[in-house]
């Protein structure tokens, strides 16, 4: 029964809406041909609505009815209907500068791209990298679009007398473009390469390759190591890191651990780090025909030791907190063919891995681009203006810390060389230099400063930045402002619609005397449509239609009138703001969820405003009415 009623209530709320908007559209394009197009649907709409219990009033009658009736005394109803609206409109103004200002900031601090970044840094002094591996991992994530690396270091910049240290980043194009970053005069440099090599020495050891890519080349060095072989196992030593390279000799376990470099070769099988070997010197064995093997000894009856390369296989490797120190000794025995027992004693100072330089210098390599990106504080420590910036040329070097190298304890230094200024961004803040990230790679570093991730949808980014946070890594993004932003507007959408509701308290209150008084008014009219057989619930629906339309009409215009209130004062502040080169600013922003709301908001006032007087008039008896004067 009672979803019966509640059935029967909603559809007469939405024939009324129906109603009034066809009578609406009717007025505006007075029924030409193009008009009745559009309103005949609206048309069967409200037929179908107006289907009824057989044996009472038409609803659509109803609602015309009430519609005389207001019209009938109209200055009461249009003062009733504006003072809704003004109440109205107060909070839709109000709610709608708390929405163009949150719109305001959000648009100054984020672009749309932005919201499907983050990225992603190591905490200090913690273990973990970010490196090749780390970029690979990402990529594996089904929800992630891309990743891009960036480099940050110190540049020692020269530029005619002055002499300055300022903050470097290596990035690619692709990271610049992804980034809330404008040139306001030149262009970003083109360059989205990763992947560097050239070839260089080894402490001294020999010629490799250093390879910055997704994967690791053959001949780039991971770092120093310590080593022991397995007990009675034999270990192949090879003049390059390739299992196809020449067979130098055989080497097994010696007491102690033994020195070396770890660098990646061409893969071999049988090895679950397929591709990993070690350079170092080693006690050489001769493998004889019986199977056996025999230390190898030079003219002068000394074992021979040499240098070569070992597959990772039977091996256990050991990194050390600072193996740049004074390795001390190692002392084994080992017996000759003819039995008799040699000692080998390694000297550190002898051994594969000598100390290393505090600093090392290193050049730039052949693919360095050589250009920068530089940002208006910059140019201002070196005395260049912007206008005059772009085709200027100033010499650096890059200073980098162990962090972002396999071995810590080394640092690097570049060797000077000149870079051409190709853009400058407006960021007046702090001095900043873009360089292209092979520049940088270019020079050994392998591990990276942080990590921006790219993911495909905005819906994504919460599930992607919780995987990379439980892989221990930390993720930082413009999500976050944003949702700062938007719960600081929301508290001040609050308190401003509670502000309105002050004045739609005051309007309802209004309404309710008005409908009051109209009762009062047409008390012996009430009698009157009794006494000719309306029921008294239809006599109901008159009251409560005449108080829905008033909230419907009033929250139309409250919104027009708002709206119209909240752009007029943009315009007055864009005003202001054009004269100070700011440009037009929108500070009013109105949702079509929001207008939705108010749009109930105001049928729910007028239906509550009028459910008294509508009852009240149900109980009026029509031999009273008649009566009444």
């Amino acid at each position: 029964m009672k979803w019966t009623k509640f059935n029967d209530r909603a559809r007469f709320i939405t024939l009324l809406i129906v109603y009034l908007l066809w009578v609406g559209i009717q007025r505006v394009i007075r029924r030409d041909r193009t008009g009745e197009n559009m309103v005949s649907p609206l048309r069967k709409i409200i037929n179908y609505l107006d289907k009824g219990s057989t044996g009472t009033i038409s609803r659509i009658d109803l609602i015309d009815l009430s519609i005389r009736n207001m019209a009938g005394k109209r200055t009461r109803t249009m003062i009733t209907i504006g003072g809704m609206a003004v109440g109205i409109a107060i909070i839709v103004f109000l709610v709608s500068l708390g929405y163009g200002l949150q719109e305001l900031v959000i648009s100054r601090v984020v672009k749309l791209d932005e919201m499907r970044q983050t990225d992603i840094s190591v905490s200090s002094g913690g273990k973990l990298a970010i490196n090749d591996k780390t970029l690979s991992d990402l990529k594996e994530i089904n929800e992630v679009e891309t990743v891009m690396p960036m480099i940050g270091v110190v540049g020692h910049i020269t530029y005619q007398s002055s002499v300055s240290d300022m903050a470097v980043y290596g990035v690619t194009t692709d990271y610049l473009n992804a980034s809330a970053i404008k040139p306001s005069s030149g262009k970003f440099f083109e360059s989205n390469e990763v992947v560097y090599s050239m070839p260089y020495k080894v402490s001294g050891m020999g010629q490799g390759e250093v390879a910055g890519a997704e994967t690791a080349q053959v001949g780039q060095e991971i770092g120093k190591v310590t080593f022991s072989i397995n007990p009675e196992s034999w270990v192949r030593v090879r003049k390059e890191a390739d299992s196809k390279s020449e067979l130098i000799g055989y080497t097994q376990r010696v007491e102690g651990e033994t020195v070396g470099i770890e660098l990646w070769g061409e893969s071999y099988s049988g090895d679950e780090e397929a591709g990993k070997w070690i350079y170092s010197k080693v006690l050489m064995y001769d493998k004889l025909s019986d199977g056996t093997y025999q230390p190898r000894v030079d003219d002068e009856g000394t074992l021979v030791v040499a240098e070569g390369y070992l597959a990772e296989i039977n091996i256990k490797i050991d990194k050390p907190e600072d193996i740049g120190k004074v390795l001390g000794t190692t002392i084994s025995s080992v017996t000759t063919s003819e039995g008799n027992n040699l000692e080998w004693v390694d000297i550190a100072s002898e051994s594969a891995i000598a100390k290393t330089p505090d600093i090392q210098e290193v050049a730039l390599g052949e693919e360095a681009v050589r250009e920068a990106v530089v940002n208006s504080a910059m140019l201002k420590v070196l005395g260049i203006s912007e206008n005059e910036a772009l085709g200027k040329t100033f010499t650096t070097s890059f200073v980098v810390v162990g962090d972002l190298l396999e071995d810590p304890s080394l640092k690097l230094k570049s060797v000077e060389a000149s870079y051409t200024i190709v853009g400058v961004t407006p960021d007046s803040k702090t001095p900043q230099i873009y360089v292209p990230f092979i520049d940088l790679r270019s020079i050994g570093i392998v591990k990276y400063s942080q990590a921006k991730v790219v993911v495909k949808t905005t819906g994504l980014l919460s599930k992607v930045r919780s995987q990379i946070e439980a892989m221990g890594y930390i993720s930082r993004s413009v999500a976050d402002t944003v949702t700062q932003i938007t719960n600081l507007f929301g508290t001040a959408r609050l308190i401003l619609a509670l502000l309105g509701m002050v004045a739609l308290g005051v309007a309802a209150l209004g309404m309710f005397n008005t409908l009051t008084v109209s009762l009062l008014e047409r008390t012996r009219e009430v009698g009157l449509m009794k006494a000719m057989g309306m029921k008294s619930g239809e006599v109901q629906e008159l009251f409560l239609t005449e108080s829905m339309i008033m909230g419907i009409v009033g929250g139309v215009g409250g919104i027009l009138g708002g709206f119209i209130l909240g752009k007029l004062t943009g315009l007055i502040i864009s005003i202001f703001a054009v004269f100070k080169g700011v440009g037009y600013v929108d500070i009013s922003y109105l949702p079509w969820t929001f207008m939705l709301t108010i749009l109930v908001l105001s049928l729910v006032v007028g239906l509550v405003t009028g459910m008294y007087p509508a009852r009240r008039a149900t109980r009026i008896s029509a031999l009273d009415a008649l009566r009444y004067e």
